[in-house]
C-alpha cells in the first residue's frame, strides 16, 4: 500500500525558496532547472512495524527514450549526491536498471529513505540522464511542521542551516480574508495582519528567531477557523529523529 506523503497532499502547502545549485564531482545540480514535461513525484510508502523511517518510492512520466539516467537525493543541508544509475526506458517505456544479479528492476520498485532527518527541512531527490541534457526533481517533507483545523492547514519549513529561519504557508481559508496571525517565541507574543489571496492561500511568510530561542507557536486566525502549529528553533530544530 503507497500514500501520498502529507506534504505532497497540500500543493504548495510549503512554499520555499528556490534550491542553490550544488557540487557533486564536478557536476552543478539546480533544482530550478528541470526539463519541461517530466513530472517526477515522491510516494510515502506505509509504515513499517517497529519502524518509524519514512520511505518513498518515485513515480516519472514524460521521460524521453535512448538515454540513461541516475538518482540523486539532496539532504538538508548538504549537496546532491548519486545513489543508484543505470536506468533505461523499456520496450514499454518504464526505466528499468539491471541489478548485481542481472535481474531487471523497475524504477518505481526503489524504496528511498532520507534517514533521520530534521523536522520541516526538505528532501530532494533528482532524475538525471548522464548527459546531463534531462532533469526533473520532486522534493518532500519527511517531518512536516503542520496542523490543520477542518478546511484550513498551516505549515512551516525549515530554510536555514542554523535552525533559526522558517516560512510559514497555509490553505483552505476564506478567499480575500484578512487573518491574524500570532508568533509566540520564548515567551514574547507577536501580532500582525494579512490578507489570503483570492485562492484561499496564505502568502509565504518568513519568521526569524534570535539566538537561545527555543520553544515557539505560529497561529492563524480567520473567520472560519483558526490554526496554531508548535515548533523549535535553534539547535533543538536541527536534531534529526
Amino acid at each position: 500500500m503507497i500514500r501520498r506523503a502529507f506534504v505532497l497532499a497540500l500543493p504548495l502547502l510549503l512554499s520555499a525558496p528556490a534550491a542553490v545549485p550544488a557540487r557533486h564531482g564536478g557536476v552543478v545540480l539546480d533544482a530550478r532547472r528541470a526539463t519541461p514535461g517530466i513530472e517526477l513525484r515522491l510516494e510515502e510508502m506505509a509504515a513499517v512495524q517497529a519502524s518509524p523511517r519514512v520511505r518513498y518510492q518515485l513515480h516519472v512520466t514524460g521521460v524521453p527514450r535512448n538515454l540513461t539516467f541516475a538518482i540523486w537525493t539532496k539532504d538538508f543541508g548538504a549537496s546532491f549526491q548519486q545513489v543508484h544509475e543505470g536506468f533505461r526506458t523499456d520496450e514499454r517505456g518504464t526505466l528499468v536498471a539491471v541489478d548485481s544479479k542481472g535481474q531487471p528492476r523497475r524504477l518505481d520498485e526503489l524504496v528511498l529513505e532520507p534517514g533521520p532527518y530534521p523536522q520541516g527541512a526538505a528532501w530532494e531527490v533528482g532524475l538525471v540522464s548522464d548527459d546531463r541534457t534531462v532533469k526533473a526533481f520532486a522534493r518532500v517533507i519527511p517531518r512536516p511542521i503542520a496542523a490543520r483545523n477542518g478546511a484550513c492547514a498551516v505549515g512551516l519549513e525549515l530554510v536555514s542551516r542554523r535552525g533559526d529561519r522558517f516560512i510559514a504557508s497555509g490553505d483552505g481559508f476564506v478567499p480575500g480574508e484578512e487573518v491574524t496571525i500570532a508568533s509566540q517565541v520564548s515567551g514574547r507574543i507577536m501580532h500582525h495582519r494579512t490578507r489570503v489571496g483570492e485562492d484561499g492561500r496564505l502568502f509565504p511568510d518568513v519568521i526569524s528567531h534570535r539566538t537561545g530561542d527555543n520553544r515557539a507557536q505560529y497561529l492563524v486566525k480567520g473567520q472560519a477557523c483558526a490554526v496554531a502549529v508548535a515548533y523549535e528553533s535553534g539547535e533543538a530544530a536541527l536534531a534529526r529523529r
